[in-house]
C-alpha cells in the first residue's frame, strides 16, 4: 500500500461540495495522524465528524501518516477554532440490525471487517485480495460484503456489495433511504474506478435502496427489504481519474477560498462555520448574502416571499420601514407589528378564548421514531412509531399539577399497544381539553387515529380522544406573534420565545439528570430519537441504557412543561407577571 495519505469516499464527498472543507479535514487529518504517530484519526475527522456516505459498509478512517510525509503545509489556524461536531441523526436510526439486514440478502457472504485503523486497513486489503485470488467471485450468487481495495493512484475504498450476477460482476452500494443522490453516485464512480485499477471486470453497477412496502416478519428475516435501481444510465462520464488528481494537488496547496451557500448546511452542517465566518469578516473571498446579513427576526421573507422579493426591489433591506398596508393578510400584519414594535403581540381576544377551554387539562406530547430497518415485527420501513409521551394533568386553575410519562422498553418488543393502553389509562373519560402543538400536520392526531385503526378493541377510546384536542399551534398563529420567532412556527422556535430557559424541543445532551460521559458520545446524541435508538442496542450495558432513558424522561418533561406555560401565557393574555404567578404556584403543587 502506498505509503500516503489515501483518499477515500468521504473525500471525494467533501471536495465535491466544498474544497475547502475537504482541505481543512485533510489539514486536520494530517496533523492528528502526527500527533498520534501514524495511528487512527483524531477527533474532528472520521465517521461521525464527516458524516460517510458509506453508511451500510463505513469507512471510518484511512491509513495516514504526518504531515511532513505528505508534501502538504498543516493549518495555522484551525486548532484555535472551535470545531463542531457534526452528528448524522438520520443513521442512528437505521434500525437495530442495519448490517444484518444487508447480510440477509447476500445469505452465505463473505464479510470483511469493517477497518479503523491503518493497521486494520491494510489487513481488510489484504484479506479482500486473498478472497479474490481463492475465486469467491468465480460462482454465481457469490459475494463479498465490505470489499476494501487500493488503486495505485492514490484512492482506498470499501465496497459495500460486490457479487457474481448471471452476466458477470456487480458493484453495488447500499443506501438506507428511499432514494439516492449524486453523491451516491460519485461514490460508485470512485469504487469502480478503483476496482478497474484493480483488474476487476465489472458488468452491473447499482443502488440498493429501502423498499418501503416490505413488512418484516421478524426473526432477522429481512430479505426483500431492498430494491436495486441501476445505475449505469445515469453514472456518466465522470472523471475520477482527474478528480484524484486534483484533490491530492489541492490538499498541498494554501487554504481555498470558498463562498457560502447552500452546501453549507447540509450533512449537518459544516463543522466549520466559524473559521469561514472569521476568514469572511477579515474581507477574504467569501461574500455574505444580503439575506444572510439582515436582522432575522425582520427578514422581509416573514411576510411572504413574493411581497419580500417586491420590497426587496423597492429598497427595503428589513421589514422595520415597511407600512402595514403593503401586507394583506391579518397574520402578516400582526407580524410586522411584532416586528416593529420589538415586542410579541397578543390578539385583545386571545384571553378569553383560553379561558373559556375545559378542565382538567391535559398538556400532551409524544414522540416518534421510523427506522429505516424495521425493529419489531409487522411493521414497515420508516413507518412512523410513537414510543414516547408525556402528559402534565391538572383538574383545575388551582388544582396541583400531575405529571405522567410512558417510555418503551427496549425489551418489550412493538410499544403501540402499550403506548395506547397507558395513554387511555391518563386521558381516560374524565373530559376535558388535551392541549397538544402539532405543527401545521396535525400530528398527535395522526399518531392517535393510527393506533386507533390498529387496535380494533381501542377504536371506540381513542377516537374519542380526538374531539377534545386543542391545536394551539393553530391557536397561535391565528392570535399572536413574537418577533422570537423569525416567521418559523416550529414547536421548538415557539417555546423557544415563550420558555427559553427550558430547551424544549431539543434534546439536551447537558441534561443534569444522568451523565452524559455514560451514554456515548454526547455529540451523537443530537435528538430523542436517536438516543432512544442507542437505548435499544443489545450490546448497551445496563447504567448507559438507564441514562438514556432518565435523559429522554426529562426531556419530555420539558416540552410538557413549555406546553403547559404557552397555553398559561395566553391565558393571561400575554401578562408576564401572571405567567410567572401560576407557574410558581404549579411548581410548589
Amino acid at each position: 500500500m502506498p505509503a500516503i495519505t489515501l483518499l477515500k469516499t468521504d473525500d471525494l464527498r467533501l471536495w465535491r461540495a466544498c474544497e475547502r472543507r475537504y482541505w481543512l479535514h485533510r489539514q486536520r487529518r494530517l496533523s492528528d495522524a502526527g500527533d498520534a504517530g501514524g495511528g487512527k484519526p483524531g477527533p474532528g475527522v472520521g465517521s461521525a465528524a464527516s458524516g460517510d456516505t458509506n453508511a451500510a459498509a463505513g469507512e471510518p478512517g484511512a491509513p495516514t501518516v504526518p504531515a511532513q510525509q505528505s508534501g502538504a503545509t498543516p493549518a495555522d489556524t484551525p486548532a484555535t477554532y472551535t470545531v463542531r461536531r457534526v452528528g448524522r441523526d438520520a443513521d442512528m436510526v437505521r434500525g437495530m440490525a442495519p448490517d444484518a439486514a444487508v447480510r440477509a440478502s447476500f445469505p452465505g457472504a463473505a464479510v470483511i471487517p469493517t477497518p479503523h485503523t491503518s493497521a486494520e486497513w491494510e489487513q481488510a486489503v489484504l484479506r479482500t485480495a486473498a478472497c479474490l485470488d481463492t475465486g469467491a467471485l468465480d460462482i454465481e450468487g457469490a459475494t463479498i460484503l465490505g470489499a476494501c481495495l487500493a488503486s495505485d493512484d492514490g484512492a482506498l475504498v470499501r465496497i459495500d456489495v460486490l457479487t457474481r450476477g448471471p452476466l458477470g460482476l456487480r458493484l453495488l452500494k447500499v443506501r438506507h433511504a428511499t432514494v439516492g443522490d449524486e453523491a451516491d453516485v460519485d461514490a460508485v464512480a470512485l469504487w469502480t474506478h478503483v476496482a478497474a485499477r484493480c483488474g476487476l471486470r465489472l458488468q452491473g453497477l447499482g443502488l440498493m435502496l429501502v423498499d418501503t412496502d416490505f413488512v418484516y416478519p421478524g426473526h432477522g428475516c429481512y430479505a426483500g427489504l431492498f430494491r436495486e435501481v441501476d445505475l449505469a444510465p445515469v453514472l456518466g462520464s465522470r472523471p475520477v481519474a482527474a478528480w484524484l488528481t486534483a484533490m491530492q494537488a489541492g490538499a498541498r496547496c494554501t487554504e481555498p477560498a470558498s463562498q457560502p451557500g447552500p452546501r453549507c448546511a447540509l450533512h449537518g452542517g459544516c463543522e466549520f462555520t466559524e473559521r469561514c465566518e472569521h476568514h469572511a469578516g477579515e474581507g477574504a473571498a467569501c461574500e455574505a448574502s444580503p439575506a444572510a446579513v439582515a436582522d432575522p427576526r425582520a427578514c422581509l421573507e416573514i411576510v411572504g416571499r413574493e411581497l419580500a422579493a417586491e420590497l426587496r426591489e423597492e429598497g427595503f433591506v428589513d421589514l422595520h420601514g415597511v407600512p402595514p398596508q403593503r401586507v394583506d393578510s391579518e397574520r402578516k400584519r400582526r407580524a410586522l407589528r411584532a416586528v416593529q414594535q420589538h415586542a410579541p403581540v397578543f390578539e385583545p381576544e386571545l384571553a378569553g378564548l383560553m379561558q373559556a377551554l375545559p378542565w382538567p387539562r391535559h398538556f400532551l406530547r409524544i414522540d416518534t421514531i421510523g427506522f429505516a430497518v424495521p425493529t419489531w415485527p409487522g411493521t414497515r420501513p420508516y413507518q412512523v412509531l410513537p414510543f414516547q409521551w408525556t402528559c402534565d394533568v391538572m383538574a383545575g386553575p388551582a388544582a396541583p399539577l400531575v405529571r405522567h410519562h410512558f417510555l418503551a422498553d427496549a425489551a418489550g418488543g412493538d410499544p403501540r399497544r402499550a403506548f395506547a393502553e397507558s395513554l387511555l389509562q391518563v386521558l381516560g373519560e374524565s373530559g376535558g381539553g388535551v392541549f397538544a402543538y402539532n405543527a401545521g400536520f396535525e400530528r398527535n392526531r395522526n399518531r392517535i387515529r393510527e393506533l386507533a385503526v390498529s387496535f380494533d378493541d381501542l377504536n371506540p377510546a381513542l377516537e374519542a380522544l380526538l374531539p377534545r384536542i386543542v391545536d394551539m399551534f393553530q391557536i397561535a398563529r391565528e392570535h399572536y406573534y413574537d418577533p422570537a420567532l423569525c416567521g418559523r412556527w416550529s414547536f421548538r422556535s415557539v417555546m423557544g420565545a415563550v420558555a427559553p430557559g427550558l430547551r424544549a424541543g431539543v434534546f439536551d445532551r447537558r441534561d443534569p439528570t444522568c451523565d452524559a460521559g455514560h451514554a456515548g458520545s454526547a455529540d451523537d446524541d443530537v435528538s430523542a430519537q436517536s438516543a432512544f435508538a442507542r437505548s435499544l442496542r443489545r450490546d448497551l450495558d445496563a447504567a448507559t441504557r438507564e441514562q438514556l432513558r432518565a435523559r429522554l424522561v426529562a426531556h419530555g418533561q420539558r416540552e410538557a412543561e413549555a406546553l403547559r406555560r404557552l397555553v398559561t401565557l395566553f391565558e393571561a393574555g400575554g401578562d408576564p407577571v401572571a405567567l410567572e404567578a401560576r407557574v410558581v404556584v404549579d411548581h410548589r403543587a
